[in-house]
């Protein structure tokens, strides 16, 4: 896991399948549904899709909140936030975490992986104040699973993000809306892929 890409809300079936299909391409190998307003028999037409895309490009497929759907779609796994299930009723499971309190929980509580976020101000969690790179840096002391940042990430600022420890960027905008979606991921990708080996000297 280096590239997640979290659909926006904007969009059909044809046009999701069309960006996503892009950013595979270019590397990314999650992609979690996220469609907050749409409704669940629309998000599931599109889970199809995404399931046909990701068996593919042998990536996984994430459904933000409805594990009904992610069942019904074959799914890898469902994404949880804080007020959703718990995890122990739903395996593969990323648990949504915006302090250190909630990330050691997500852990005590076994969560496949955990979300660290917002990293910065975003209008996709409007009203929740970012966490900074400060708490990735204090969830990746933790952490004894995978985990990713997530929450106003670009081009920009992943080396940051990077820099503070995380292994793996979740984003939105940053591919989703961009007007070419694969070289957008590709260079997010490289970029991560990039900053990752020169920690590692």
């Amino acid at each position: 896991m280096r590239l997640y890409l979290i659909t926006g809300d904007q969009g059909d079936e044809v046009e999701t399948a069309r960006i996503v299909e892009a950013a595979l391409e270019g590397g990314a190998s999650v992609i979690q549904l996220r469609k907050k307003t749409m409704p669940k028999g629309e998000q599931y037409a599109i889970a199809l899709a995404l399931r046909r895309l990701t068996l593919l490009h042998d990536a996984l497929l994430i459904i933000n909140d409805h594990a009904d759907i992610a069942i019904a779609a074959d799914a890898d796994g469902v994404h949880l936030g804080q007020d959703d299930l718990p995890p122990s009723v739903v395996r593969l499971i990323g648990r949504s975490t915006h302090r250190l309190e909630q990330a050691r929980a997500a852990i005590d509580e076994e969560a496949d992986y955990i979300a660290v976020g917002p990293v910065f101000p975003t209008p996709t969690k409007a009203g929740r104040p970012a966490v900074g790179t400060d708490l990735v840096s204090e969830v990746a002391a933790i952490a004894d699973r995978p985990f990713v940042a997530v929450g106003g990430i670009d081009h920009d600022n992943a080396p940051a993000v990077v820099e503070a420890g995380a292994r793996a960027l979740a984003v939105v905008r940053a591919v989703y809306d961009a007007v070419d979606p694969a070289e957008a991921a590709r260079r997010l990708h490289e970029l991560i892929v990039t900053r990752l080996e020169v920690s590692r000297r």
